[in-house]
């Protein structure tokens, strides 16, 4: 039987889909408790790609709301694999649909995470409408493997303070949607969903975005979802990786509130040009020259633009008492090559023996999300 038939998909979604899709005069936002039945109807299988794309499609053009974004957010954590929480870790949020330009927060991760401060990074498989090289694709050109049982994650990321999170893999409902995402060929509003699904549950994050609005809409959507301080920040290509061609937006975001400000490298004596585009053999071969300590013109670019986002983060998690200070951390931490050490370390142990490899198909993770919402 075809999948998009009403013999196998009852039009449950049929009400929501008018309610956000009937136009510009009768489209209305759905309350709370309304997205939630949406958002299980998805996770549960019982709606048809036709209907899911159909609701995100109008959402989109009707504009999401905040409730209708925790509905989604907290039921598909709901149906996420459940992890140890590591509160005091820092969630790093880049594009879902990657990057043409060096991911500099891998290395910057590995900076911090080399003093003891936790950084989670995660995506999946590269996405339209850019469709540029996804950090997992850097991270297993590097050497790391990606492919955890969660009890070797725990581990890993318990000793080393780093780790990296298919999001897909652990989230079913985010990977029922993935082919009619690829479809649309449009960014939707899963594209904030699985950012902040936070299966750790850290208390902290960095989060990259595009644009203002995009910053604007994400200021209740952080606090709601428990994070106690976020940061976001119109980074390079939407990531969390600030450039220093230029000044950059920054909101602080807690429970308290929300702080607006601009940050220009400038000011500390950082300039440098526009980062180019590289492919995904070019960005693992200068991150691991980088890391290695060599000494060329691009190793040295790259170092401006990592000892700069380093020494914010250290500031921003208040591991030093001014952004020179966590310039200087990470000036030292560099010559001592501490990142490459923790990197050749998270390379050995997720190759270890003790490995058990996931390969967990979308239709797999359907079924996975199924069964447990019929327990």
């Amino acid at each position: 039987m075809k999948q998009g038939s009403c013999e196998q998909h009852p039009p449950f979604m049929h009400p929501w889909i008018k309610a956000v899709g009937t136009g510009k005069r009768g489209s209305r936002d759905l309350a709370y408790d309304e997205a939630v039945q949406v958002a299980r109807l998805i996770a549960t299988n019982h709606a048809s790609d036709v209907q899911i794309a159909a609701f995100l499609m109008a959402l989109r053009m009707k504009g999401e709301s905040d409730d209708e974004i925790m509905a989604l957010v907290d039921v598909f954590r709901e149906y996420a694999i459940p992890f140890r929480k590591f509160p005091n870790s820092i969630n790093c949020a880049g594009p879902y649909d990657g990057r043409y330009t060096i991911p500099f927060t891998i290395p910057v991760s590995l900076l911090l995470a080399s003093v003891g401060i936790p950084h989670v990074l995660h995506g999946g498989k590269s996405l339209p409408p850019k469709r540029g090289t996804a950090i997992m694709e850097v991270l297993g050109k590097l050497g790391v493997n990606i492919h955890l049982d969660t009890r070797t994650w725990e581990s890993i990321f318990s000793t080393l303070h780093i780790g990296f999170v298919q999001t897909e893999r652990i989230c079913p409902p985010i990977a029922r949607v993935r082919a009619l995402r690829e479809e649309m060929g449009l960014r939707t509003v899963i594209n904030t969903v699985e950012k902040v699904v936070n299966p750790v549950h850290s208390n902290f994050m960095m989060i990259g975005v595009n644009h203002q609005t995009a910053m604007d809409h994400l200021i209740h959507v952080l606090s709601r979802a428990g994070f106690i301080k976020a940061y976001i920040v119109q980074g390079i290509e939407g990531s969390e990786d600030l450039p220093l061609d230029r000044r950059s937006a920054i909101r602080k975001v807690t429970a308290h509130g929300d702080e607006a400000s601009y940050i220009d490298p400038r000011m500390f004596g950082f300039q440098g040009e526009p980062v180019g585009k590289y492919s995904a053999e070019e960005q693992v071969r200068l991150l691991r020259s980088f890391l290695e300590g060599e000494d060329t013109d691009e190793t040295h670019f790259i170092e401006d633009h990592v000892v700069f986002n380093a020494g914010l983060r250290f500031f921003w998690y208040d591991r030093v008492s001014s952004y020179e200070d966590g310039f200087q951390l990470a000036k030292s931490l560099l010559r001592r090559k501490e990142p490459l050490k923790l990197l050749r370390k998270w390379t050995e142990q997720s190759r270890s023996p003790l490995e058990q490899p996931v390969s967990e198909t979308p239709r797999q993770a359907e079924r996975a999300a199924a069964k447990q919402a019929g327990k």
